[in-house]
């Protein structure tokens, strides 16, 4: 593909190179591709055959979603008649069935990245999974089972999540571990009692910045290891977003006068993984390090404006304007090999 080639002539140009549709046809020629090969190929390089697989993902989780929270619907308008012992066996049924049925269709257990047997493989696994943890959590909330201690049953499902995805090969279900995860340790230290109290902010920003690394670091020895490695990017990108959370929670809500440091601990911390994330062509972790680097500077701009604060909202625009210029210029270097 060259650089040059279809520039300006639509929002696909730029991927497209107007000669992969004639060298696929004297491949068919030389007969490298069979005919099959050479029409779906030659399709899609005009254009004809456009993939629909995101939309259709993108479906399907909806549905997911819609469906486990019309289940929560249902238990909160028809507990009292039902009883608790019928709707958490009726729901533990439904999350078992589930998970059995994607251990029936699922591949045999690699360290490799594996391709689903089905199209509806991962969001049947993660119907069941959020199932199972709604289920806990209605337990929990009738029968205290944990009582004081019910921030652990975020650790379990932790847990339950994180095995779900190895086994099954599943970037969902691990994003959704870490998140318990993260969640498990935030609650547990704002936990006052029995009831969630205002929280420590230092503390919170030590378990973010520590979680935050904790991640990165699982991230990159799944990557060394060669086990699981195509995980690596969850890891990092959630480690990055709590350790950007944590750096920011110095510059917006530290009382000392030490939030400049919080602001250079910041911007090196966010210069670095946007650099990183260019190089290696990663998007996402681009537009999260400069979205936390602006969002840092408005501090400065704020605290520089004093008395004029029409100025400081007009600098806080133009920057804005200019963040988001360089994500989308950085996103279309990225694109091009």
């Amino acid at each position: 593909m060259t650089r040059g080639a279809g520039r300006g002539k639509g929002p696909y140009a730029r991927r497209v190179n107007p000669d992969v549709a004639a060298a696929v046809e004297r491949l068919r020629g030389d007969r490298v591709l069979g005919d099959l090969q050479a029409n779906v190929v030659g399709r899609v390089a005009r254009r004809e055959l456009v993939s629909v697989r995101l939309e259709i993902r993108s479906t399907l989780y909806l549905g997911v979603l819609l469906l486990t929270a019309g289940v929560g619907l249902f238990v909160k308008e028809n507990h009292a008649r039902i009883g608790p012992a019928a709707i958490s066996a009726a729901i533990g049924v439904a999350a078992a069935a589930s998970l059995l049925w994607a251990a029936r269709h699922a591949m045999a257990f690699t360290w490799e990245e594996a391709a689903p047997a089905h199209a509806g493989f991962d969001y049947v696994l993660l119907l069941g999974a959020l199932l199972a943890a709604t289920d806990l959590a209605y337990l929990e909330t009738q029968f205290a089972l944990l009582g004081p201690g019910w921030p652990w049953h975020l650790l379990v499902v932790a847990a339950f999540y994180g095995l779900l995805a190895y086994r099954f090969d599943s970037k969902m279900l691990l994003a959704l571990a870490l998140t318990a995860f993260a969640a498990w340790r935030g609650i547990a230290v704002s936990l006052g009692g029995t009831s969630l109290g205002p929280g420590d902010p230092a503390r919170l920003r030590v378990e973010a910045l520590g979680v935050g690394v904790l991640f990165a670091v699982l991230g990159f020895v799944s990557a060394r290891a060669g086990k699981k490695a195509h995980f690596e990017d969850v890891y990092v990108d959630a480690g990055l977003l709590l350790a950007l959370s944590g750096l920011l929670s110095g510059v917006f809500v530290d009382r000392k006068d030490a939030w400049g440091g919080w602001l250079l601990a910041l911007l090196l911390v966010s210069s670095s993984a946007a650099l990183g994330a260019f190089r290696r062509r990663r998007t996402l972790p681009f537009a999260l390090a400069v979205v936390a680097a602006w969002l840092g500077l408005q501090r400065l701009v704020f605290k520089s404006a004093g008395t004029a604060p029409g100025g400081a909202l007009l600098i806080s625009a133009m920057t804005a304007a200019g963040a988001l210029g360089g994500v989308i210029a950085a996103r279309r270097k990225m694109e091009i090999p």
